[in-house]
């Protein structure tokens, strides 16, 4: 199981690195981070995620305490 769990952290890992990629092409090649966040968000309903997590954390927050 050991070797699952880096599997996926691998996978996660590259995720996020070609995201940064990602990223930094589209400010090399002029974009804004306003106009990115927005395409993110219209594909992959990012705010919404956002949202929820902050909802659920401030509930689970009011329950630990």
């Amino acid at each position: 199981m050991k070797s699952g769990w880096k599997i996926i952290l691998l996978v996660v890992l590259i995720a996020i690195l070609l995201g940064a990629v990602c990223m930094g092409v589209g400010m090399m090649t002029g974009a804004d981070f306003a106009r990115i966040w927005a395409t993110l968000d219209d594909k992959y309903h990012v705010e919404m995620y956002y949202q929820y997590f902050v909802e659920v954390w401030s509930l689970l927050q009011a329950e630990l305490i």
